[in-house]
């Protein structure tokens, strides 16, 4: 099986619900279901708010590129960005042993796509940006 669809728009919080509903179909079109379909889709939403959110911190919003494809035994998903250069190891570690009470909002979402997708592949753009790619491998029918 292989499929492809890609698309772009400004990494603004108005564009998350559009990013969402287009992985939604594009997961739908391909065929994912149940757990992968959710991870596919934790996985991009947590990627794409990171994007909006922080990314273009202090400068005008730029472009997002999210794409979907799947391949024989894996799903690949990509959100690139021309934002400053991000690669998630540098992102802080999440506080898992305070009780919820007691942590901050937010700061669990690279903790969530590690632990929903196999492999989180970080690279830099030409020209300036961040690619990340996703992997999800599929269970052998």
């Amino acid at each position: 099986m292989s499929f492809s669809r890609q698309t772009t728009c400004l990494a603004t919080p108005s564009s998350l619900a559009v990013l969402l509903a287009f992985l939604d179909e594009a997961s739908r079109e391909a065929g994912l279901v149940g757990e992968v379909a959710f991870a596919v889709r934790l996985a991009g939403e947590e990627a794409c708010t990171n994007v909006i959110n922080h990314a273009y911190h202090g400068q005008e919003p730029g472009p997002i590129s999210l794409q979907l494809r799947c391949e024989p035994g894996q799903v690949h998903l990509v959100v690139e960005d021309r934002a400053p250069l991000f690669p998630p190891e540098d992102a802080p570690l999440p506080d898992l042993s305070s009780d919820w009470e007691n942590r901050r909002e937010g700061g669990l979402g690279w903790h969530l796509i590690r632990q929903v997708m196999d492999e989180v592949r970080h690279e830099p753009l030409a020209g300036g940006g961040n690619r990340l790619e996703l992997v999800k491998r599929l269970a052998a029918n």
